[in-house]
Formats: structure tokens, sequence, C-alpha cells
């Protein structure tokens, strides 16, 4: 499975996707290189708004590579994705994601729901997590 940063997230720091991306028990949990420098931005936003510590950040980050173990160099995904990003007008590195899927056949799982639409219109099998009621 294709695991994109708001997934990754929600598995290292309590989210309000937290309970609801924990149920995703993937054999198998793959993203694009971008994952570790995306998930390590939004995790520095939660710091700077004082919801998180350096030390949180930092042990989060030291899992994520356990949490998300098969990265791909985002440069063997590119002209894929540009191709998907200049056809719809979505932003480039989040096609890295839809390239992945593609060229693994293999499902996303998101938090986002305009990428989640645009992975179905691919024919992408996509799994939209949303937060706890």
């Amino acid at each position: 499975m294709i695991i994109d940063a708001s997934v990754a997230v929600s598995w290292l720091i309590e989210t309000p996707f937290s309970t609801n991306s924990r149920k995703l028990q993937p054999p198998a949990r793959r993203g694009p290189a971008l994952l570790l420098v995306e998930t390590a931005n939004v995790l520095l936003k939660y710091h700077r708004f004082a919801k998180i510590s350096l030390e949180e950040i930092e042990a989060a980050l030291r899992q994520l590579r356990v949490v998300v173990p098969d990265l791909t160099e985002d440069r063997a995904l590119l002209p894929m994705a540009f191709g998907i990003a200049a056809r719809s007008s979505h932003k480039i590195y989040d096609c890295l994601y839809l390239a992945l899927a593609l060229e693994r056949g293999e499902p996303l799982a998101t938090a986002d729901k305009r990428l989640a639409a645009l992975a179905q219109k691919l024919n992408i099998d996509t799994q939209l997590i949303g937060p706890e009621p």
C-alpha cells in the first residue's frame, strides 16, 4: 500500500485521523522518497503551533523509516508524476504518490480528499482516511 504524508503523520503523532489510520494494517508500506521531507514539514508545523516538542519530532522521524520502510527515489517517478500533474492541474509532489501507486499496482492510503478523488479518477484503489467523529 502506498502511504502519503497525511497517513504517516497520523501514525507517528496524535492527529484527528490517528484512530482511523491506525486501523490500516497493510503488509507492505511504501512511499516516494519525498514522504520523508513532507512528513518532517508537517511535524515542524505541529511544533510551531506548540502541539509537539522537538524531541517528539526527532523520535517520530526515527520511527518513520520503520513505519514506511520502502521508499522509491522521486526521480524514478518524476516522468509519470509530471504527466499526471500536467493533465490534472494537481501538485506534482502529490502526483509522485499516484505515480508510485500506478507503477506498483497498489492502493493509496490518504487523508487528502482531493488526492483521493484524483486517484480514483486514475482507477487507483484508494483508502480515504477520515477524522474521528
